[in-house]
């Protein structure tokens, strides 16, 4: 017997398929560039997503996409003693 569910990548995919509109009534290229940095980082952690197996798409989805975009902001220096 095959699989009853969508494997993780699978199901991104579908979620994504879904956001299509959603970009495509985007007015500027700047948006349509940070949508596109958003679906980038949706995909970056397929991986980790995979293995922890959550039946929570979305959480998933949203801590890819959260921990992606704070890899991009510039660090802090580190504060002294």
């Amino acid at each position: 017997m095959g699989r009853t569910a969508p494997t993780y990548r699978q199901a991104l995919d579908e979620r994504l398929k879904r956001w299509d509109e959603f970009e495509r009534l985007l007015t500027t290229r700047e948006e349509r560039e940070a949508f596109a940095l958003l679906r980038t980082g949706a995909r970056r952690y397929v991986a980790q997503a995979t293995q922890v197996g959550s039946p929570d798409l979305l959480e998933s989805i949203l801590l890819s996409v959260l921990l992606d975009l704070a890899r991009r902001l510039p660090r802090e220096p580190a504060r002294g003693p």
